[in-house]
């Protein structure tokens, strides 16, 4: 135990510094002031060889006096203005840009300095080209000194680098120039960089750091087998989920242990060096942050308003409070119906925005009378509407509790703020509400026209929002949620169907694009949110197993289940009737009303009959009123929805 700890311990020890870097770090004002001292002696003598012995200017036979009284002038006072500046404290190994200023500062008062006391000592006869050259020629040694000694540095690590693991990075980007640049310094030294991969064509042949670029990333097994790649190193923050999830099949296939930079996200918003590589695992898909906090389009939409987020504990509801607090909402005000949830949520909020206005509301959306407590009392200028009941199997044998919830719930809020003026409603909906199969989904449709009515009966008012997007990564009681706990357990992995497909996207992806899109919205909408291509659940499985470092059907037995009650093989985002158009943010399009698309006007009578038979519990009634509000309902209907879609029509439905 002890053995593997101390393993362990020195695993973390960061690599050794070159030997220049060791010897400066370890005698920095010794090495500052032989430095700076010999480049102002070395600026000295050459301005006078330049003057006096190569110009054509007049010559002056005894110059040398003048040339010893500036070396005792020049050398002490350019060593106390530049340690004045604190050019004795700059990293020496990552000199840049920012570093060139108060190098040019010090040398011109070094410079003011020399001339003013040997002016004034030789009572005006000191030949002052001299002092400009000197200034130029200071300036250049100095400045060229600071780079030269980066590349002796870089040089003297590479004399002896020992064993180094050749990596192929993928991504061609920003993360890349980040992860290269790190590859440079000591801490990542043992990494050897020998391709560099990215899906665009325009890339191809190029080269970063002296590192060749290749595409598409779909040829990465030929180039790491190419190059003898020993690793594979992801550096795409921008890449959608399902893009990702596409290029860690590919890099698995490669049979090579596949790598990331834990803190790229953040790396990508501060610019600060990245510390280290560590395997690539699950934590780091789910915990993807690639959204900004300075999109100024959203800054104006949340900025000084009260914000009301329904169904605040919840996955989608949770991240809108951080990312609305993040924006400086004047309140934002959490409602929802788990004690416990809000709890948690109030911890969570009160210890990142400790100075931020929350108010936290224990209530149920299908309560009218506490929601117009809520609305007198705190006055909300956006709601976004995120509380919904959402699990298909559950709800299809409960579909009054559905309609009460989805339908009841959403008229009741959606009222209110209309009531009450509010400025925005935006409300959460699904991919499952298109051509639904399932009671979850066709309460979602429902829904989204119950939304696009109110908008239309008074267009000047509340602008009526509803923004569609598939499954979310890491979401209580999601599909990736429930495979990760069975991987812990040692499976077996559950799949329904071995066909079956899934838009997926993460919370914080997700609730950005939200929030960019109310700001985008005029009222009777629907927003859809560009969730790349799906993705298989089979395949998710697989990969997800890979990802924990075992091997699917050896380690982790998968398991096929069959479809449950609801649910459909595949996912759709759109109908043909609305055929959404792109907006000037390439992850949203919008779907307006047509001409031609059919009007949610007409359906004030069958809601009211809905929702009083979901009143009276009366099942049946509600499935002929809901069929009636969704005629493109494509599953089984009463007792028979509760029955998987492969199983026999005959066979007895299940107990709920």
């Amino acid at each position: 135990m002890v053995e593997q700890l101390r393993k362990t311990l020195g695993a973390l020890k960061p690599p050794s510094s070159g030997p220049l870097s060791l010897l400066v770090r370890r005698h920095r004002l010794l090495f500052f002031v032989l430095f700076f001292g010999s480049i102002a002696a070395l600026s000295v003598a050459i301005s006078f060889w330049i003057r006096f012995e190569v110009s054509w200017l007049v010559k002056v036979p005894n110059w040398s006096n003048w040339l010893r009284s500036m070396l005792l002038v020049a050398v002490p006072v350019r060593l106390i203005v530049f340690y004045a500046f604190g050019l004795h404290r700059v990293s020496w190994r990552f000199a840049g840009l920012r570093d060139v200023p108060p190098l040019v500062y010090a040398t011109l008062v070094g410079s003011a300095f020399d001339a003013a006391i040997l002016l004034w000592a030789y009572q005006g006869a000191f030949p002052r080209s001299v002092l400009i050259i000197d200034t130029v020629i200071c300036l250049t040694l100095a400045t060229v000194g600071r780079y030269a000694y980066r590349i002796l540095d870089h040089v003297s690590r590479q004399v002896s680098p020992g064993p180094r693991v050749r990596v192929v990075i993928v991504g061609a980007g920003r993360a890349c120039n980040l992860v290269l640049e790190a590859m440079n310094s000591p801490r990542l030294n043992t990494y050897k960089p020998v391709a560099i991969m990215d899906d665009d064509r325009l890339k191809q042949g190029i080269t970063i750091h002296g590192v060749t670029v290749y595409t598409p990333i779909d040829s990465i097994s030929e180039v790491a087998r190419k190059h003898g790649a020993e690793a594979i190193i992801l550096a795409v923050p921008s890449a959608a989920t399902a893009q990702l999830y596409r290029i860690v099949k590919l890099c698995r296939e490669t049979g090579l242990p596949l790598k990331t930079t834990p803190d790229i996200w953040q790396i990508l918003q501060s610019s600060e060096a990245v510390t280290r590589i560590q395997d690539f695992s699950l934590d780091d898909l789910l915990n993807r942050r690639v959204v900004r906090s300075d999109v100024p389009e959203i800054h104006r939409l949340l900025a000084g308003r009260t914000v009301l987020v329904t169904g605040a504990a919840g996955s989608i509801g949770s991240e809108l409070c951080r990312q609305v607090l993040d924006q400086r909402a004047a309140r934002l005000i959490c409602l929802d119906k788990d004690e416990n949830g809000l709890f948690r949520l109030e911890q969570e909020l009160r210890r990142n925005h400790p100075g931020a206005d929350c108010c936290l509301f224990l209530g149920d959306i299908k309560d009218s009378v506490r929601l117009r407590e809520l609305f007198a009392e705190r006055r909300p200028q956006i709601v976004f509407h995120a509380a919904a009941y959402k699990h298909v199997p559950i709800l299809q044998f409960h579909p009054v509790e559905a309609v009460r919830n989805n339908v009841g719930g959403t008229l009741n809020v959606a009222r209110l703020a209309q009531e009450h003026g509010v400025e925005r409603f935006v409300m959460i909906s699904t991919d499952k509400a298109v051509r639904p199969t399932s009671v979850m989904g066709a309460t979602k449709q429902v829904a989204e026209k119950v939304i696009r009515e109110l908008g239309v009966a008074q267009p000047r008012g509340t602008r009526f929002l509803t923004i569609r997007f598939g499954n979310v990564l890491g979401s209580a009681g999601s599909v990736v949620e429930l495979f990760l706990k069975q991987i812990r357990q040692g499976g077996p992995v559950t799949v329904t169907d071995p066909r079956i497909e899934r838009f997926f996207m993460t919370i914080a992806e997700a609730v950005h694009l939200v929030l960019f899109a109310a700001s985008m919205g005029e009222g009777d909408e629907i927003f859809i949110l560009d969730m790349g291509e799906p993705v298989k659940i089979d395949h998710l499985a697989r990969q997800m197993i890979q990802l924990a470092g075992l091997v699917p059907e050896v380690d982790v037995p998968i398991a096929y289940t069959g479809l449950r009650p609801g649910e459909k093989l595949y996912e759709e985002l759109w109908t043909d009737e609305e055929q959404p158009e792109p907006t000037v943010n390439p992850g949203i399009r919008v779907a307006r009303r047509r001409s031609g698309m059919t009007a949610a006007a007409g359906i004030a009578s069958d809601l009211e009959l809905l929702l009083q038979a979901a009143d009276r519990n009366d099942t049946q009634d509600c499935w002929r009123h809901l069929l009636r509000l969704v005629p493109d309902f494509a599953g089984r209907t009463g007792h028979d929805a509760e029955i998987p879609p492969e199983a026999p029509a005959s066979a007895p439905p299940p107990v709920s």
